[in-house]
């Protein structure tokens, strides 16, 4: 299933990408995500929670930079994880870029998710995984713009509580896949 999302930050290309490329400053701002281990500077552990419908899974899972081009404000990142009880896995392919706007700069995201096992099932009603995954961006970079690149500092211990999260993330997603219905 291919994923694509865009979002704006008002910060310059080499400030925005210098933060995006940040794994550990910008972790907090991920809905739903911990940073567990920071494996070296460019592998990372860690867990993701997500509510899709009345499911809510947990992934444990490992994230890399594959390709990173700090000139042209481009990576590929390659994440996997098992989901915590069992229930099959997932995998992504995730590129991102930016480039510059006026007052800021434009993030591209596309990302190839492979689910696999039980948990693929949850993949056939694609519109509310996309619906998810919109919100999901769309609160990271909320969060980016108000606490990251404001000078604002996000610290772990702060970050929202995972279940509560994932309703939150749950019911935008839900208005977004309504309102595209409608």
């Amino acid at each position: 299933m291919k994923l694509e999302n865009n979002f704006s930050v008002a910060a310059a290309p080499e400030k925005a990408w210098s933060i995006l490329v940040d794994v550990e400053r910008i972790a907090p701002c991920l809905p739903g995500a911990k940073l567990t281990e920071v494996m070296d500077d460019n592998a990372y552990r860690g867990k993701v929670d997500v509510k899709l419908g009345p499911v809510s899974l947990t992934f444990d899972g490992n994230v890399r930079f594959v390709e990173r081009d700090d000139e042209k404000y481009f990576a590929v990142l390659k994440a996997d994880g098992r989901e915590a009880r069992g229930r099959g896995g997932a995998e992504a392919n995730i590129k991102f870029s930016l480039d510059e706007t006026d007052g800021g700069s434009n993030v591209r995201v596309t990302t190839d998710l492979n689910l696999i096992g039980p948990v693929a099932q949850y993949g056939r009603g694609q519109g509310i995984i996309v619906a998810v995954s919109e919100e999901m961006v769309g609160q990271f970079s909320k969060c980016l713009e108000e606490r990251v690149i404001s000078g604002k500092k996000v610290e772990l211990a702060k970050q929202t509580d995972a279940s509560a999260s994932g309703v939150t993330i749950f019911i935008g997603a839900l208005k977004r896949w309504i309102s595209k219905i409608l």
